[in-house]
């Protein structure tokens, strides 16, 4: 230091690396934040999705209602956490504009866990979304698949005769498509 102001090199001025800190802090927290968004906005359209896959607008699907529900819910929680991370990433702003290091890389850490969260959520609303769509689909005769349909209705709450008697009209009906089609409707309103 002392041979640098001998030399007339410039001296590193009090303050100026603690504020390229805050605002690269500030930076990372902006970043994640958007990532928060962006993971808020695939879980809003996974579970749109879900929602659609249930049906029309006047009778939706009861076999996939569960599912677009869990699917909205998981979509809520990404926004939430989207919005944890704009908070954080505010704060980190504020802390960069303060000259705060310390606050605005705190804020950043909170930003990016904020935003890890938003996209696990975004991942469970697309798995919800994925699931209402896969049970729509296997509840059709071209999607039908015996052991899957069985496991279905293995996993519902209905009382084990109610199971059993789904259970045998689907498999009666298996080498049949039209009676096929009507089983697997009593299946979905059943399922309700």
């Amino acid at each position: 230091f002392y041979w640098q102001s001998q030399q007339g090199q410039p001296q590193p001025q009090p303050g100026v690396a603690g504020q390229q800190a805050a605002d690269e802090a500030a930076d990372a927290a902006g970043s994640a934040a958007d990532a928060a968004a962006d993971a808020a906005a695939t879980a809003a359209d996974a579970a749109a999705e879900a929602v659609a896959a249930t049906g029309d607008d006047s009778a939706p699907a009861p076999v996939l209602d569960d599912a677009a529900r869990e699917a909205q819910a998981a979509a809520e929680a990404a926004i939430e956490a989207a919005a944890a991370a704009a908070d954080a990433a505010a704060q980190a702003q504020e802390g960069a504009d303060t000259g705060t290091a310390d606050t605005a890389a705190a804020a950043t850490e909170a930003a990016s866990d904020a935003a890890r969260e938003a996209a696990e959520a975004a991942a469970e609303a697309a798995s919800a979304s994925r699931t209402a769509v896969e049970i729509d689909r296997l509840l059709t005769p071209e999607g039908f698949n015996a052991a899957e349909v069985e496991a279905l209705i293995d996993s519902s709450s209905l009382d084990p005769a109610q199971r059993d008697s789904l259970k045998a009209a689907v498999a009666a009906s298996a080498s049949s498509p039209q009676m096929l089609r009507a089983a697997l409707e009593q299946v979905r309103a059943v399922l309700r």
